[in-house]
């Protein structure tokens, strides 16, 4: 299972030479040159240019800090790394890296797409079956329309790319959002027949993970263009999965450790055991497990560089900065450096006693907000409860302390007798969970009016988080689907593609609303539901103008 990653070097090779756009290198007449129609010669390798794909996001979603949601409602860099934040608009513009670097990852992902399906249709390649070959296209388009779909959501219409560009060109054209929307979901429907239900080898594409995606797609189309029957269609491919036979919520305790508890403050439930190493695939007997990218251990030792989640350094805290607090151990949430922070919103206010009374996801296990002095030096105060006014002083201009999520880090860390010091864990990642599902179709009801179905969809989540407060249908609105995306898929959601898929001015009223930082206020001074199309795209498109999304140009 843990194999899907490998690669051979005249994979590399080809990716290198169809990804280059020096013109001097490409006027040379080398004696050999590798070539879609020379390199590949069975479907084995076909399917390595696939398994690349799936590498190439594992990488992304890792590491990008845009993915975790940097700069959103949710999160962004404490006080003491205000160099990282993403959400100084004074700083942000076209030119921003980060822009630049979204928008070039989908479109690698787009050219490794169009170069499997170039190569699976050559005629000297020979696949061990039809069936098999079946599956290696469906997933080079799956990923071609995902790429899509996740452009048209953070940065409206982009060219449409379906063919292997081979030479440098600067005439793309912008297509619209919705004709953007409309190829992702024209490929998805597509491949529905040649993709299974499920599948033994985890981290490959299902059913279920291209029945999400047309329920997001279509969900966005119908808020583009208030199309009522694109509403209908989000619905219906959302309920083929939560009402099918395949996928529920997980209700009862599972996994290996079942029956312990958290080590560090005791307790634990079924969303303590979601997050538990070896939980996360449909195969562990994980039932709302759609789509996840695979860690394994043993690959990182044997230098597999991408084989692990950083969660404990950025998202953990620092408490060592608490005197009377030592070390960086299970009860500081490992070797925190606090490279991000969550925003008020999700340390406080959507679990706040009125409205989130009972929660399992803020039980202590799950986030523990409580510190203890550890330092023997300390006799005095070690084992007690650090006061809130000492975090406070501690906290003051920093940022740097706040609650531990078990989500994101674990009480049972491993490796340490091979060079690890806590500052990784080694998890599976879940892509979609099916609570995600459930929210996308509560967004299409209420966006068609229906109030009370969207109700029950935002309860059923909460019923299994045993949450003793449920919500009525005059209650439901964007801001409390989004509230929940926030309680339910803090971090593993794409929280930029959520606010701006939404349009209007959701992202920047919320990001405004509940930034960790003032400075949002004093800066965010304009609107904007995309980003921009990164200057860098702009500037080499020279043959044909590509227009720039509104508010970006000041």
């Amino acid at each position: 299972m843990k194999t899907l990653y490998k690669k051979t070097f005249l994979i590399i090779i080809l990716i290198g030479i169809i990804s280059c756009n020096d013109d001097d290198f490409l006027e040379e007449n080398p004696k050999t040159f590798y070539t879609v129609e020379n390199i590949f010669s069975s479907g084995d390798q076909v399917d390595q240019v696939v398994i690349s794909m799936y590498s190439r996001l594992r990488r992304f979603k890792f590491f990008n800090a845009q993915m975790q949601g940097l700069g959103t409602d949710v999160l962004d860099a404490p006080e003491f790394r205000i160099s990282s934040s993403f959400s100084d608009y004074s700083r942000i513009n076209p030119e921003s890296a980060q822009f630049e670097s979204v928008y070039d990852f989908y479109y690698q992902l787009i050219a490794l797409s169009n170069t499997a399906l170039q190569a699976a249709g050559e005629e000297n390649i020979s696949f061990n079956s039809e069936e098999i070959r079946s599956y290696i296209i469906a997933q080079a388009r799956f990923f071609r329309a995902y790429a899509h779909g996740m452009l048209a959501e953070l940065f409206g219409g982009v060219p449409i790319v379906e063919e292997l560009v081979k030479e440098p060109r600067y005439d793309f054209k912008r297509s619209t959002r919705v004709e953007t929307y409309q190829f992702a979901i024209d490929e998805l429907e597509a491949i529905l027949p040649d993709l299974p239900e499920t599948t033994t080898q985890a981290g490959r594409i299902v059913k279920g993970a291209a029945l999400h995606y047309l329920s997001e797609f279509y969900l966005a189309l119908g808020t583009e263009t208030n199309d009522q029957v694109a509403f209908d269609k989000s619905i219906s491919y959302a309920s083929e999965i939560i009402d099918g036979d395949i996928y529920s919520l997980m209700q009862s305790r599972f996994g290996e450790r079942r029956n312990e508890e958290n080590t560090v403050t005791g307790g634990a439930d079924v969303w303590w055991d979601l997050f538990r190493s070896g939980n996360q695939n449909y195969s562990d007997g994980n039932l709302e497990s759609i789509w996840t990218l695979q860690v394994d251990f043993d690959a990182f030792i044997a230098e597999d560089g991408d084989s692990y989640l950083n969660y404990p350094r950025n998202f953990s805290p620092v408490y060592r900065a608490i005197e009377g607090f030592d070390g960086v151990a299970e009860d500081a949430g490992g070797r925190g450096v606090a490279f991000y922070a969550p925003s008020p919103l999700v340390k406080d206010i959507i679990w706040e006693e009125n409205i989130s009374a009972g929660d399992m996801r803020n039980a202590p296990h799950n986030i523990s907000r409580d510190i203890y002095y550890n330092d023997p030096n300390y006799p005095d105060l070690f084992g007690k409860k650090v006061p809130q006014s000492v975090i406070d002083a501690t906290n003051e201009g920093r940022g740097w302390i706040f609650p531990i999520f078990f989500k994101l880090t674990t009480d049972k860390f491993i490796g340490l007798d091979q060079g690890e010091n806590r500052s990784n864990i080694f998890r599976d990642k879940y892509v979609i969970r099916l609570p995600e599902t459930i929210l996308l179709r509560a967004e299409a009801y209420y966006r068609k009016g229906d109030l009370q179905k969207a109700a029950d969809d935002i309860n059923k989540i909460r019923m299994r988080a045993k949450c003793n407060i449920l919500f009525s249908s005059d209650q439901v609105d964007l801001d409390l689907i989004l509230d929940e995306r926030a309680r339910e898929l803090f971090v593993e959601e794409s929280r930029w593609h959520t606010l701006l898929r939404m349009g209007g001015t959701v992202a920047v009223d919320r990001i405004k609303k509940y930034a960790l930082h003032p400075h949002v206020q004093s800066t965010l001074t304009f609107d904007y539901n995309l980003w921009p199309i990164p200057q860098s795209a702009i500037d080499r498109n020279k043959d044909v103008e590509m227009y720039q999304n509104e508010g970006w140009i000041r």
